[in-house]
């Protein structure tokens, strides 16, 4: 038999073309689950994948969402991680959105975050004015960057834009986005990479760092007297350790969606010889069709974590023993069942999975849609004759579960 299509590699070491194919023969695979070396079990179908996300039945937990992938034991005798550990994360931060299993506190923080009246839910009537920060956010973290004429780095861009969206959305104050992506990615790296020594504690010193800034935040916010974030959190009845979880868990996550979506997005579109993607960007009323199916096919954050307590059998058949599964939600939405052709635009399918299902579904969802329409948008008016460069050399992006970006470059004329 052929090796399984992501024994030995993940997405965020691929190409956008070399995803394309290796999802393809994921669902050519004869099985529906596989056991990964990391010792989560994969999955990727449609109905199994939503239903695992969901985590509707005892049987299934998301307690361990948010736990490191190599594990607790191995930071604890990790040295180097130890005084970090100690200074910033101990006690260990609470559950407070991804993990949180407390059923009632979980839909108090959620209503708080993307309720009817939620801090990231976005209005239509509010959408233009939202739209308009966040492209002056882009242009703010386009001037930061300084880039030389004619060439211009999209993955920092967007990291930059990204830092600033998310961290202006829950009240970071302006002073710590440049470190935001630093912390932001020690979480992320965290879940899906199996780190050891220097790099390990490097990860849980910036954690530290993201949390116990977070934590400052929440605090100067309800000081200030200040209508925000924070104090939506608190006058929900929020414990204060929760909120900052809350601040902490929407900067790590809201940071790498809306970059590594962007960067993959870009990739693609800049790949197709006709532009018929990338030129539906010029026009406001297409290119949220455009960053939706980016979302789809390419999104920064890939899989999540789930728990199966006791062996359950699915809706659709498919056994999962008991022990930590990786939910691949970026591949099942490329189930040719729920999507017959998910590479058309226009062809209809199911919904896509890319912000989870059910109660835990991402309290972000709408701002990062928002955020990544808003930056093709800009990116294409900006620079609409732009084509990819090699860029220059880096380390091979590493081995990642969770996450995915790309390392993209272009250059073409900007327009003033």
């Amino acid at each position: 038999m052929a090796e399984f299509p992501f024994a030995t590699v993940t997405a965020n070491e691929l190409s956008f073309a070399e995803r394309d194919e290796r999802y393809r023969r994921l669902h050519d695979w004869p099985a529906r689950s596989y056991r990964h070396s990391s010792g989560l079990r994969m999955i990727w179908k449609y109905e199994d994948v939503r239903e695992v996300l969901a985590a509707a039945t005892p049987a299934i937990t998301p307690a361990n969402a948010l736990e490191p992938l190599v594990g607790y034991p191995r930071i604890a005798t990790t040295a180097r991680a130890i005084a970090p550990m100690v200074r910033h994360l101990v006690p260990l931060p609470a559950k407070a959105t991804a993990d949180l299993t407390d059923r009632a506190l979980h839909k108090r923080v959620w209503d708080t975050m993307a309720g009817p009246a939620g801090h990231f839910r976005i209005p239509a009537a509010e959408q233009p004015a939202r739209a308009a920060a966040m492209a002056r956010h882009f242009h703010a973290a386009l001037a930061e960057l300084s880039p030389g004429p004619g060439e211009l780095d999209v993955t920092a861009l967007s990291i930059a834009y990204a830092t600033r969206v998310t961290g202006s959305a829950v009240g970071l104050p302006a002073a710590e986005w440049p470190q935001v992506a630093l912390w932001s990615g020690a979480q992320s790296g965290l879940l899906g990479r199996r780190m050891r020594g220097r790099e390990l504690a490097a990860a849980v010193a910036a954690l530290g760092r993201l949390f116990t800034v977070s934590g400052r935040a929440v605090d100067h916010e309800l000081r200030s007297g200040a209508v925000g974030f924070a104090t939506r959190l608190r006058n929900a009845g929020i414990p204060r350790r929760v909120a900052v979880s809350a601040v902490a868990n929407s900067l790590a996550a809201g940071v790498h969606t809306v970059s590594g979506s962007i960067q993959q997005g870009v990739q693609r579109l800049l790949a197709d010889p006709r532009r018929v993607w990338w030129d539906l960007l010029a026009d406001p009323d297409t290119a949220g069709q455009v960053a939706a199916k980016v979302l789809q096919l390419d999104p920064g954050l890939v899989a999540w974590k789930r728990r199966v307590l006791r062996p359950v059998t699915l809706a659709s058949g498919t056994e999962l023993p008991a022990g930590p599964v990786l939910v691949m939600f970026a591949a099942a939405n490329r189930d040719p069942a729920a999507f017959p052709d998910c590479l058309d635009l226009r062809r209809p399918g199911k919904m896509p999975l890319t912000f989870g299902f059910g109660a835990h579904v991402c309290p972000g969802k709408q701002s990062a849609t928002l955020a990544v329409e808003v930056f093709l948008h800009q990116l294409r008016t900006l620079v609409p004759d732009a084509y990819q460069l090699p860029g220059p050399a880096v380390p091979p992006r590493a081995a990642d579960l969770l996450f995915s970006g790309a390392q993209v470059h272009l250059a073409g004329d900007r327009r003033r």
